[in-house]
């Protein structure tokens, strides 16, 4: 289980090695019951035969360490890039974001476009107008697709079961820290055409973000935009080997 420090935190991390010459990739997962393994159970191996994968537990989720405060997607931002400092990575990485790994991986690449050769964006969910106060009022969730009962009943249904400890740990996650003040301080987006690196994004026909998806391509220079037949907001798991299939596709591209 390697542990890194960065940022003043212990952060949980997973690297799988292929030796390939291509731009390492770092994988960026949802918020508050996601965590790394949604990425390694899914794509990350199959990627990891044609570069190095690195993945991370965002700070307050999985195993990583659960600050009181900091939850603001600066934080994970500057999180992310102390990892790749203390990883000796100079070189831009290939982000991939799901959900709100996506808000995250738009961040850094507006803050540090230096530092990222593009974008794979999964069901990136965004800061717009009222973004904050929507989520407020259903336990900071309801704009990642689970509403404050469905977030309720996920936490009974897996308390009587082996997950026991990580519905504990999400209910105290958004009991006992800052993420739902922090989130709903988040300001909407102004900056999507300054993203400069090659972007695509996968949204779920079905999902309930269809407007982040437009806006995005509409906005985004040259971003590409496939929407999956079928599908909802949970894309990566649902249509994990048409995710994959593009990922592979779009790195062969990119790099």
């Amino acid at each position: 289980m390697p542990i890194e420090e960065a940022n003043g935190l212990k952060l949980h991390t997973q690297h799988l090695a292929t030796g390939e010459g291509m731009p390492p990739v770092l994988m960026l997962h949802g918020l508050v019951i996601d965590n790394l393994s949604s990425w390694y159970y899914t794509i990350a191996n199959p990627v990891a035969q044609v570069a190095d994968v690195h993945l991370v537990d965002l700070r307050g989720h999985g195993r990583s360490e659960m600050p009181k405060t900091g939850y603001k997607v600066e934080d994970n931002v500057d999180d992310v890039v102390a990892l790749l400092d203390r990883w000796g990575i100079t070189e831009p990485v290939h982000l991939f974001g799901n959900s709100f790994g996506g808000v995250v991986s738009l961040a850094l690449a507006h803050r540090h476009p230096d530092r990222v050769a593009s974008l794979f964006l999964i069901e990136a969910h965004f800061a717009v107008e009222g973004w904050g106060e929507h989520m407020a009022g259903s336990l900071a969730l309801a704009a990642f697709g689970l509403d404050e009962d469905a977030v309720q009943d996920w936490l009974a249904e897996n308390a009587d079961r082996k997950l026991s400890r990580l519905a504990k740990r999400s209910e105290r996650f958004l009991t006992e820290t800052t993420l739902i003040d922090d989130l709903q301080a988040e300001q909407p987006i102004t900056w999507l055409p300054e993203i400069a690196c090659p972007t695509y994004a996968m949204y779920g026909a079905e999902t309930d973000i269809m407007d982040r998806a437009l806006e995005l391509q509409a906005k985004v220079p040259g971003c590409e935009l496939e929407i999956v037949p079928g599908c909802s907001h949970s894309l990566l798991t649902e249509q994990s080997g048409l995710v994959r299939d593009r990922a592979l596709a779009w790195l062969a591209r990119v790099s």
